[in-house]
């Protein structure tokens, strides 16, 4: 996959199905003539039934634009997508409302991308991994009593206003994902390749000086780190409890 460029990797069939599919948004800047603006780009990384991920494509928000998402995700199914699962993906009303259309059965979940990187701003965590990891841990606890009794330690540590205030918005979702096993939401909030990707993207081009000219100088940094693509990060045994545990949910669904 790294040998194509993204215009090429934009075009490749994908698989009918994809369990789960990150969104995972860096804000960077972008040249369009005489001047350079802010903007969200959205990578889309999909897991496949085997476990593998699989890079989708890579694309620029257009928040004034009611049907640039409708378009994108119709592009997928172009290319032979008829299912996602869950989508990873932060607060983004045009990417949510459209993604129900293209895909009505679909389910959204927190993005640990979006939400990591908010209270590390505002954290005296010296390693980004730290407070990921806690994050993480809120997740994926084995019942619900032990998240709550996590996120109690959690409020306690980090218990300043802005903490708060963050705990609040960006962890207000957390106990409704307990309806679903450990396994899934180990699936759903698998979190250590996903930082290195948007870390990648951020330590390479949000500096108020650097800019990108074309998204395929995105791309071309990603493609130089192959462990992202192509791989599956879950054990055999793993993955074999995964699959089983989302049988249940989607039990018309041919998973084997």
């Amino acid at each position: 996959m790294n040998e194509l460029t993204l215009l090429e990797c934009s075009k490749r069939r994908l698989d009918e199905t994809y369990i789960v599919v990150y969104a995972i948004k860096n804000e960077i800047n972008i040249k369009k003539g005489d001047y350079i603006e802010k903007s969200d780009i959205y990578t889309l990384i999909g897991i496949d039934n085997k476990g593998f991920r699989q890079f989708l494509n890579i694309y620029q928000d257009r928040t004034n634009n009611k049907r640039f998402w409708l378009d994108c995700f119709e592009g997928l199914k172009s290319r032979g997508l008829k299912q996602i699962l869950f989508l990873s993906v932060d607060d983004n009303k045009n990417i949510k409302r459209t993604a129900k259309v293209a895909f009505p059965d679909i389910i959204f979940v927190d993005s640990l991308t979006n939400i990591i990187p908010k209270f590390y701003k505002y954290t005296e965590e010296k390693s980004a991994k730290k407070i990921a990891s806690k994050i993480h841990n809120l997740y994926t606890q084995k019942t619900l009593a032990e998240c709550k009794e996590s996120l109690k330690n959690f409020s306690e540590i980090y218990n300043n206003v802005i903490h708060q205030k963050l705990i609040k918005i960006y962890l207000s979702n957390l106990e409704n994902m307990y309806k679903y096993s450990q396994n899934i939401r180990t699936l759903l909030f698998k979190h250590t390749a996903n930082m290195e990707l948007y870390d990648k993207i951020r330590l390479s081009f949000d500096s108020n000086n650097n800019y990108v000219l074309e998204l395929e100088e995105i791309y071309e940094k990603l493609g130089k780190i192959k462990e992202h693509f192509g791989y599956t990060s879950f054990k055999k045994r793993e993955w074999t409890y995964i699959i089983n545990d989302i049988i249940q949910i989607y039990p018309q669904m041919d998973f084997i």
